[in-house]
């Protein structure tokens, strides 16, 4: 009996161990594969627009009277010491468009509707820029930015939640860095990237122990990019109460094993 209480320890521990090369490949960041050179040709690619997206734009000329003709409300003064305030609170409102989750299009005042999705971020102010000429003398400015650039994190990482990045080129990294990180336990081979783009659904594996990861299309996250980083099996282990208590069982069951022998030879 003691012998076999000895098995089963021996077996716990082994299962447990792990080597220092197999816990670098499994812990460390890029341990492989990394390619600086083609890192340094890598070309970053603008995310189009989806339905669904909340966008600013904002139209610009030197007449203040120009410019309100663009916004979704004319703004009208108001009496009092705080109307400055709530004219740039409202004009802010304003500029925020929803591209339609049907038709995929944005209707701009006196613009009218252009069909956003599809479309980058520099070619729809191309577009929006076309159109405004057509009622102004001078060439307007036209600014667009995401409202709704958000990346949500689940699994091991440090603060699971949703994270909205203020710029449309968002790194997996630095995402990562805003969501604290791998959580101790995480595993750095197998993160899962879901993806919505042209009303289709994509999964992605990543790898981060492979530099090859860098000069891949994943390496810039999207809007509304779900990322979940699952945990090792080390940690599935650690953390699984069934498999504490069927190795206290076993320990029980040859502790009273143990016992009986003792008392069988007391009494023989």
């Amino acid at each position: 009996m003691r012998f076999t209480f000895l098995i089963l320890s021996l077996i716990q521990m082994l299962a447990a161990c792990v080597s220092p090369r197999q816990l670098r490949k499994e812990i460390v960041f890029f341990n492989e594969g990394l390619d600086s050179a083609a890192i340094q040709s890598l070309t970053i690619t603008e995310p189009a627009i989806q339905k669904g997206d909340l966008l600013q734009i904002v139209i610009s000329t030197r007449s203040s009277a120009t410019n309100l003709l663009f916004s979704q409300n004319l703004i009208q003064p108001n009496v009092g010491g705080n109307a400055g305030g709530n004219a740039s609170g409202a004009a802010d409102m304003a500029n925020q468009y929803l591209v339609d989750i049907a038709s995929g299009d944005i209707k701009i005042p006196l613009i009218g509707t252009v069909h956003a999705e599809g479309l980058t971020k520099s070619q729809l102010e191309k577009e929006v820029l076309s159109r405004a000429m057509k009622y102004v003398n001078e060439e307007p400015v036209v600014n667009i930015r995401y409202l709704n650039f958000r990346v949500t994190f689940l699994g091991s990482v440090g603060a699971q939640g949703t994270k909205q990045f203020q710029s449309e080129r968002v790194s997996f990294l630095q995402a990562l860095g805003e969501a604290g990180g791998i959580a101790p336990g995480g595993d750095l081979k197998n993160i899962i990237l879901f993806r919505e783009q042209n009303g289709k659904r994509t999964v992605h594996k990543i790898d981060l122990t492979n530099g090859d990861f860098l000069n891949s299309p994943e390496n810039f996250l999207r809007q509304n990019d779900i990322v979940y980083v699952s945990p090792t099996s080390r940690q599935l282990i650690a953390t699984d109460m069934s498999f504490q208590r069927n190795f206290q069982f076993i320990n029980l069951g040859v502790t009273v094993l143990n016992l009986i022998f003792i008392l069988t030879n007391i009494f023989r």
